[in-house]
């Protein structure tokens, strides 16, 4: 067969929250094969996410299988992997799966987190991590386990995360890559003296001491994991013994791999979850979000805050207000209609909270709940998908204003992911933040992102940043308009005082709730 794409190639794919994404990618950026799967759900019924990981497995090496089969494979020199970040995915001694993982959409820890949120715990660990604690993390949801299900971790010898667990299928060796753990468990970095330190420390802080025999010692992704096992190779059609590199884990990858590397730009990666992410160079414990290392650059982190504002909520609505429509089409003429409507839908807000366990960039006890505001009898439910894809860029721009004072103002946004693809979603994310927003000539980031890594790190380039500029440069690029700023921030700022508000009521309901137990 003959190869459509400028050689070397690197296999990669992305093990993602709703689909299993694989293709190869030449040194050019070109994503060739591009194949997708579901990503098989062992317990998907809110607020719980389970995953079969020997399914998960299969699906994966089938996608591998499908990419390699229409390329040739004689050219591909790497296999390159990245997944969805968070959750639990433990192994037993045998490197084999200890029960199913939960993933980071299981929001059943939410218990555990707003008792350590009373007790004062999440700040002193983001002291060590960079990072507040979620119920989308490791450590919420291993205490969450051994309070009510510790019969599943009677089998746990090795505790790591999806990437870690697609590579030890392909190399057959147990690891985690550095991304991951250290936003959940600590930076190598002064006053600590060492991963293992660090993650004592917070094991300590959260009474958690057990899980420490499980953890293992964190590796860069630009060190290979080990090599294709040769069964492996066979089933999925490329040579034995190729290096397989892992990580970093998607939102890492995506910043990368959307271009985004520069200190004045930012990155929205529109998928099942919607990520907000700049680079910064100060470790800034207090800070909103996520923090995690850039893999070549000492000092440098990617500060992202993940929240459920993403796709979740326009594949909802989308389905319950045009079920006629066929799933999986273009919306291009349905966005042409809203695009028609003038900025603020005619009064509609959206809060775009539907899954609420998903959202980690609001500093509310409790749950949520999505919900529109200003409802009138004039609005048709062309109001209210605009107000749904207002709400999702309104909330992205409340962010970027969060992460803004970091270091150096931002310039524009990178846009990748599903999401990207709608000229609708990036204008009005334009609008909202004030910011240009440019989509680059690939959306599928994350693929980019960790075939950039394992070409720096096979030696086909030196700085990682300038590769990730060269294999995704700007395809579209959208301004924003003054007087659409404005409307979309004053917007923001009722939104502001309706969450305070909203918490407010919430506090004093659940206080309520206590004297009448009293």
């Amino acid at each position: 067969m003959t190869n459509k794409y400028l050689a070397p190639l690197i296999l990669a794919v992305d093990v993602g929250t709703t689909s299993i994404k694989a293709g190869v990618v030449s040194t050019d950026g070109r994503i060739g094969a591009l194949r997708q799967h579901p990503t098989p759900y062992r317990l998907a019924q809110p607020p719980a996410f389970e995953v079969d990981m020997d399914a998960l497995a299969a699906a994966t090496l089938q996608v591998l299988q499908e990419c390699s089969a229409d390329e040739d494979a004689a050219s591909i020199v790497a296999v390159a992997v990245t997944a969805q970040g968070d959750g639990a995915w433990p192994l037993d001694r045998m490197q084999r799966p200890a029960g199913p993982a939960l993933i980071w959409r299981d929001g059943r820890s939410n218990e555990v987190l707003r008792r350590w949120r009373s007790e004062g715990r999440l700040a002193a660990v983001a002291q060590m991590t960079g990072t507040y604690p979620t119920s989308a993390h490791q450590t919420t949801q291993m205490a969450w386990l051994k309070a009510h299900l510790p019969e599943r971790l009677a089998h746990v010898r090795y505790l790591g995360f999806a990437e870690d667990w697609i590579g030890c299928v392909l190399t057959g060796r147990v690891g985690v890559s550095i991304a991951n753990f250290e936003h959940t468990y600590g930076h190598a970095h002064p006053p600590h003296h060492d991963f293992a330190h660090s993650a004592a420390q917070v094991l300590q802080l959260l009474d958690l001491e057990w899980m420490q025999p499980l953890l293992l010692e964190p590796t860069s992704p630009l060190q290979p994991r080990g090599t294709l096992l040769p069964d492996v190779a066979h089933r999925i059609g490329v040579k034995a013994g190729l290096p397989v590199y892992v990580g970093p884990f998607d939102v890492l990858a995506a910043a990368l791999g959307a271009g985004a590397v520069l200190p004045t730009q930012a990155s929205s990666i529109w998928g099942t979850a919607a990520i907000h992410q700049r680079w910064v160079t100060s470790f800034a414990p207090s800070e909103i979000g996520y923090l995690v290392s850039h893999p070549q650059q000492p000092g440098r982190w990617l500060r992202f805050v993940a929240t459920g504002a993403g796709m979740v909520n326009l594949d909802y609505w989308r389905r319950l207000l045009y079920p006629e429509v066929e799933t999986g089409v273009r919306w291009t003429a349905l966005e042409s209609a809203l695009e028609q409507l003038p900025p603020g839908a005619d009064g509609l807000i959206y809060l775009p909270y539907l899954s609420a366990a998903d959202e980690r960039s609001e500093e509310a006890p409790g749950v949520l709940g999505a919900g529109f505001l200003g409802v009138q009898e004039r609005h048709r439910r062309t109001h209210y998908l605009r107000a749904v894809y207002e709400g999702l860029a309104i909330q992205a721009a409340r962010i970027f204003r969060r992460l803004n004072p970091m270091d150096v103002p931002l310039r524009e946004v990178c846009v990748a992911g599903g999401g990207a693809q709608s000229d609708l979603l990036t204008q009005l994310l334009a609008h909202a933040a004030g910011l240009r927003t440019v989509r680059p000539r690939c959306t599928e980031a994350s693929l980019l992102g960790a075939a950039g890594v394992a070409f720096t790190a096979l030696g086909y380039a030196t700085d990682l940043n300038a590769l990730m500029q060269t294999l995704n440069p700007p395809q579209t690029l959208c301004t924003p308009n003054a007087a659409a700023t404005a409307r979309y921030r004053a917007q923001a700022t009722v939104i502001d005082g309706l969450l305070r508000a909203l918490t407010e009521a919430q506090q004093a309901r659940s206080e309520n709730a206590d004297d009448e137990l009293a």
